[in-house]
This record gives C-alpha cells, sequence and structure tokens, in this order.
C-alpha cells in the first residue's frame, strides 16, 4: 500500500507518537477508510443515522442497537480522529499474535490460515488492516484465495475493530475470573476450617492439661492433709 502524503502528516498531527511508525500508517490509512466508508455525506463525521444504516446494509445487523450505543456512546458524531483514539484505547489494539491467531481459529472459524497468520506474526496492531479490501495483505501476503473467505475475514475485522472483542471471548475471560474467584473463596474456607480445628484441638489439649494439673493439686493437698 502506497501512503500519501496527507496521510502521514493527518497521522504525525493526530498522533505524534506514532508519526514515524510505518505499521502505524499503515493502521491509520485503514482507519481512515473505514472511517470514509461510513461517511455517506462526506462531512468528515459519522453521525448516528449513517452507523445505523452502515451497521445494517454493510454489517447486516438486524438489531444494531447495542452495537450503535457501543461505538457513539456520548458522541453522536465521530471523526477520524476519535476513531482512531477509540481503536487505540480498545483492548484489541493490544493483542499479541497468538490471540489473533486464536481470533481467527475461534471466532472467525478459518483454522486453515492459522499458519499464515503465524508466519507474519500479524497483531491485534494489524487488524485494521484486514478490515478493508487489501489484496496486497490477504491475497498476496496471507495467500486467501477463497473469496468468500476474504470477505468474512474483512467483516469480522470490521466488527472487532469498531466494536472490540467478540462476547464470548469477554465471557470467557469473566468465567475464567469467577472460577479463580470461586477456587480462591474456597481456599480461604477450608484455610478456615483447619485453623478453627487446630485451635479446637489446642483447647482440648489445653483443657485436659489443666484437668491434670487440678488432679495433681488435689493429690498434693490430700497428702499434706
Amino acid at each position: 500500500m502506497v501512503l500519501c502524503d496527507c496521510s502521514v502528516a493527518d497521522l504525525c498531527i493526530i498522533d505524534p507518537q506514532l508519526c514515524g511508525d510505518e505499521k502505524a500508517f499503515l493502521s491509520f490509512e485503514a482507519i481512515r477508510s473505514i472511517h470514509k466508508l461510513m461517511d455517506d455525506d462526506a462531512d468528515g463525521t459519522v453521525d448516528t443515522m449513517e452507523t445505523d444504516e452502515f451497521l445494517r446494509e454493510d454489517l447486516k445487523y438486524h438489531d444494531p442497537k447495542a452495537k450503535h450505543s457501543s461505538f457513539h456512546r456520548a458522541d453522536p458524531h465521530i471523526s477520524v480522529e476519535d476513531m482512531w483514539s477509540t481503536w487505540k484505547s480498545s483492548e484489541v489494539y493490544n493483542w499479541t499474535a497468538p490471540q489473533v491467531e486464536e481470533w481467527l481459529v475461534v471466532s472467525v472459524e478459518l483454522p486453515q490460515y492459522a499458519e499464515s497468520f503465524r508466519k507474519h506474526q500479524l497483531d491485534g496492531k494489524a487488524l485494521p488492516r484486514l478490515a478493508v479490501k487489501n489484496i496486497s495483505l490477504t491475497v498476496s501476503l496471507l495467500k486467501i484465495l477463497d473469496r468468500s473467505h476474504v470477505q468474512k475475514l474483512q467483516l469480522k475485522a470490521l466488527d472487532i475493530v469498531l466494536f472490540g472483542p467478540p462476547p464470548g471471548r469477554q465471557n470467557q475471560w469473566k468465567d475464567l475470573l469467577l472460577g479463580l474467584s470461586v477456587l480462591m473463596a474456597l481456599g480461604g474456607c477450608w484455610f478456615a476450617y483447619i485453623q478453627t480445628r487446630k485451635s479446637r484441638d489446642d483447647m482440648g489439649k489445653l483443657m485436659k492439661d489443666l484437668e491434670g494439673l487440678q488432679r495433681a493439686e488435689q493429690s498434693l493437698l490430700d497428702l499434706q492433709a
């Protein structure tokens, strides 16, 4: 992909820290393309009506309310800068290559391309490039020749870039955290039970020792008498 000077300049203004990162340029250009695709009236922002139309017609969501609110939140007009900022703060942005490979296998259901993804070390930052039509990446590098597979990958990548990780993945982490919490609670209860039992045994032993001392004392008194 050839980058025009304007895209480089725009990224340097919006995100000076990534100004010299070639991969960041590619991702930014992809985000710009997604924004342009959603911005039907070309006024520089994506409003709520444009988002609703995009979700229904392009992503085929019949009930896009949850996705709609997730994308806009409290901002009815999304600029390229807003979209880039939201993408950078997304959990997916920091995914490692193995996490992207897991997403490809589990969520996209295209495990036959896992080796290609692994070979090129595609991490979360590269996902916007998969969300747009990018023949050099999908066909030339990843060797995905089936058009239906390319389209499926593009739609899934578009969804995850705009709306974050799949609900199933979030639930998986929540279940894991819940499981760990339950295990820790059970461990705490078991420890408390062991400590209570030990204290009870120690108390019983102490009482027996006291009884023994009392008997010895009484015997001594009897002997003195």
